[in-house]
Formats: structure tokens, C-alpha cells, sequence
């Protein structure tokens, strides 16, 4: 029984392994997950959802009458600016409009805690807004509750 004690130490890896790994895939998964709190009549809310589903995201959406949607705007600190048709909560991450998927992955790997985005508007090409050929350039906004913003990436 030579290779016991490194038997017993591998075993011990395996298991703290796997341990960890058990604990960090619910964190990795509820980011792969988008709540979307929408009214009832938004069509272009709807294909946003389908565009973040196409990138890999579990779209849960919620449909709300326009007071309740208000609140839950004013209850996630969205400025009064940055408003749009549809908001959703990714994680620890708030995001307000069509803002792109591509946004969402990078705010989510930057580790820097960011609080939200918003994509004010409804500009043409952006995610739900397809419009064929036609797009406008926009900028995405990063927000925090304290009501101070900065562009966190144009889109061309």
C-alpha cells in the first residue's frame, strides 16, 4: 500500500473539486439567466428577449401593467433619462432597454461591478429594433443607483 497516502491526498483533491465547482455552477447559471419585465402590448420587447436567448441566455419574462413596471424601474434606481420600454435584472446586473447581448457578456467579465445598463431609446438595429439595412449608432450607458452615468460602449 505504497500509493495509499497519495491515493487518500488525490481523493481529496477530487473532492474539494468538485466541491467548488458544485458551488460556483448556481452563480455562473443565474447569470446566464435574464428576468424581463415588460407590458403587455411591447412586440419589440419580445424580440429583444428572443435576441438574448440566440446569445445564449435563459429569458424569463415578466409581464406587468404600467404602474407596476414604474415601480420596478424606480425600485432598481433606472435614471428618469435612461428609461425605455423594458427592463431586466442578469445576475447582479440591471439592464434597461435593447441594450446588446455582446454589452451584457462584457459588463458581466469586466469585474467591475458595474450596476446597470441602459440603452436609451429605441435606436434602429439595436437588438428587437431590426429595422433591415437600417442601424444607428448608440451609446450604452452604465448607471449606478446613485444616478451617475458614463458611456460604457458605442455601438456602431
Amino acid at each position: 500500500c505504497e500509493g495509499g497516502q497519495s491515493d487518500k491526498v488525490s481523493m481529496k483533491k477530487v473532492v474539494l473539486m468538485a466541491l467548488a465547482l458544485g458551488l460556483s455552477l448556481p452563480a455562473m447559471a443565474s447569470e446566464k439567466v435574464i428576468d424581463m419585465y415588460k407590458s403587455e402590448n411591447c412586440g419589440c420587447c419580445s424580440l429583444w428577449g428572443k435576441a438574448m436567448e440566440k446569445d445564449g441566455f435563459e429569458v424569463r419574462t415578466h409581464v406587468m401593467n404600467d404602474q407596476a413596471l414604474s415601480a420596478l424601474k424606480e425600485k432598481h434606481a433606472i435614471p428618469a433619462g435612461l428609461r425605455s420600454c423594458h427592463s431586466a435584472v442578469a445576475g447582479n446586473l440591471i439592464i434597461e432597454g435593447h441594450v446588446p447581448a455582446t454589452t451584457i457578456h462584457k459588463a458581466m467579465q469586466s469585474g467591475s461591478g458595474i450596476y446597470g445598463l441602459a440603452t436609451p431609446g429605441m435606436p434602429a438595429g439595436s437588438p428587437g429594433m431590426e429595422m433591415g439595412a437600417r442601424k444607428e449608432a448608440y451609446d450604452v450607458i452604465a448607471f449606478s443607483p446613485d444616478g451617475s452615468k458614463k458611456v460604457f460602449q458605442r455601438i456602431e
